[in-house]
């Protein structure tokens, strides 16, 4: 039978005395933890199995538009809402080469997917994805290929894009039916370029800012106004040391990615490597403000680009939940409920992080480790959805410090994980609170340094049980309930059902 869903706190504990354990949420919205960028909610999209080709575009589905955008899955991108979208890999950016996929279709060259298997006949190429953005309200971020690409490759793709004069490559991007720029302003310098696997080139990090400077130096002498996103490699200090220092005062940006998964018999070891994340972007953020300078000064002229305005921060431009399952590689997942409270655990992390991130993309939108699924006949939001749903439509404008003490669902790891963001304009301030104890726990609300006004009301989502999935093969069917209450009164505690997500908005 369903749990139910808090309608008040007296009524929660009647029913329910012997399931509210106490616990406390400490909320200090005069300590702050930094803008929260729009761009955490980014996703991002791939060659990669059914991700693109069956699944954002299908020309030949009668679920899809006359542009080949499937329309079901359109419908549910825009509910995602990602400010962000990244595009085209990933892995797949080694062999990737923009011209493939622009003009006229029938003449576009089909090529074997030499990473991830298959045939991409870039029918869904660089203006496609542009209009997949504007569609949607997302800001494009392109990545570029090092590996069997060149600079002037490059340079050409930003040309393409941006260029607003009479040159060759504005006006290819005219004659393509494009008269206006795209203004693409995030771009990626390579994509996991230390992976000696994979079919790049560049596994010495030496290397990699030798070359990577001749991109550079062409593709912001086409557009100065672009920013850049280094190459970084999460637990390779030495790298990332050498990438900052050599390219420091020409990038914006230095990536990180972070997938977690679950242990064989260990349920709970999932939320662990979550936390353990949490420290490592720490980690990693002290590394970029040991390495790269807060103000650049001494810039040779004679770059004739300008050099970066702000410090260089974090993107997380790939994260998610990873469990290898089903091809390819282990990347067609179905989520469970438990996946569910694990990205919201994984969110409340990027907002703690809110100084140091200013851009995360959930790896990846549709069908590949995705919140969106899709067949021949139909498509289902898996549990991850909701949380990636309700945590960009809550989130406000700053990351401010708040504290849980809760009972340990085992040694160590405890019940209840929060976050909190404020406007201070509006006087708003909403907190986040993942509980993953089985049991119901009454909650002591406790605001420091700050007076707290009304709680508007919260909205709440659970299961029935952490096991349970939303399925193509039953797809009326939703495991997930989202349930809103209005409040409006001060309150002193809450109670969190058991594995739930529970957002409140208070007033202050």
């Amino acid at each position: 039978m369903k749990r139910a869903i808090v309608v008040s706190t007296l009524f929660c504990l009647l029913l329910h005395p012997s399931f509210a354990q106490k616990s406390e949420v400490s909320i200090d919205p005069s300590n702050s933890l930094g803008e929260l960028s729009p761009f955490v909610y980014g996703q991002f999209i791939e060659y990669m199995g059914r991700c693109i080709d069956g699944g954002i575009y299908d020309e030949k589905s009668p679920l899809s538009d006359q542009r080949g955008f499937r329309e079901d899955v359109l419908e549910k991108v825009k509910e995602l809402n990602p400010p962000m979208l990244r595009f085209p890999g990933g892995t797949v950016i080694k062999i990737f080469h923009w011209e493939d996929g622009v003009g006229p279709k029938e003449e576009r060259k089909a090529k074997k997917n030499l990473i991830w298997g298959g045939i991409n006949s870039y029918r869904f190429g660089t203006c496609e994805f542009i209009e997949y953005c504007r569609e949607i309200g997302a800001e494009p971020v392109l990545v570029v290929n090092l590996s069997t690409g060149t600079p002037d490759e490059a340079a050409n793709w930003v040309e393409y894009c941006n260029g607003t004069e009479d040159t060759y490559y504005a006006n290819l991007r005219r004659s393509h039916g494009y008269p206006e720029p795209f203004n693409v302003k995030y771009w990626a310098l390579g994509n996991e370029e230390a992976a000696e696997p994979d079919a790049g080139r560049h596994q010495d990090p030496n290397k990699y800012v030798e070359d990577v400077w001749h991109f550079i130096k062409l593709m912001k002498l086409t557009d100065p106004s672009i920013e850049l996103i280094a190459n970084g490699e999460s637990g390779h200090t030495e790298w990332n040391r050498i990438i900052l220092k050599g390219l420091d005062g020409a990038i914006d940006y230095i990536s990180y990615h972070a997938y977690v998964g679950t242990d064989a018999n260990k349920p709970y070891s999932i939320f662990r490597k979550i936390n353990d994340t949490d420290k490592r972007l720490g980690d990693f953020a002290l590394l970029v403000k040991e390495n790269s300078a807060e103000k650049v000064v001494n810039w040779k002229k004679w770059y004739r680009f300008p050099h970066r305005e702000k410090p260089v921060k974090i993107a997380l431009d790939e994260w998610g939940i990873w469990e290898y399952q089903d091809p390819p590689y282990g990347t067609t997942n179905t989520y469970e409920w438990r996946h569910g409270l694990a990205t919201a655990h994984f969110l409340n992390v990027i907002h703690r992080n809110a100084a140091h991130i200013a851009m995360a993309n959930w790896a990846q939108m549709v069908n590949i480790l995705a919140p969106i699924m899709t067949d021949e006949n139909t498509s289902v939001r898996q549990t991850v959805f909701f949380p990636l749903k309700e945590y960009r439509a809550h989130a406000l404008n700053e990351s401010v410090w708040t504290k849980a003490t809760s009972p340990s669902v085992e040694e160590g790891l405890y019940s209840l994980d929060v976050s909190a963001t404020i406007d201070r304009e509006k006087k708003l301030l909403t907190l986040y609170v993942v509980n993953i104890n089985p049991e119901s726990l009454k909650t002591a609300i406790n605001f420091i340094n700050s007076q707290a006004g009304k709680l508007i009301g919260t909205t709440t989502l659970s299961a029935t049980s952490l096991s349970v999935k939303n399925k193509l093969s039953d797809p009326d069917t939703n495991v997930v309930s989202t349930s809103y209450k209005p409040i409006n009164k001060k309150v002193n505690e809450l109670i969190f059902p058991g594995e739930s997500v529970t957002i409140c908005q208070f007033e202050l």
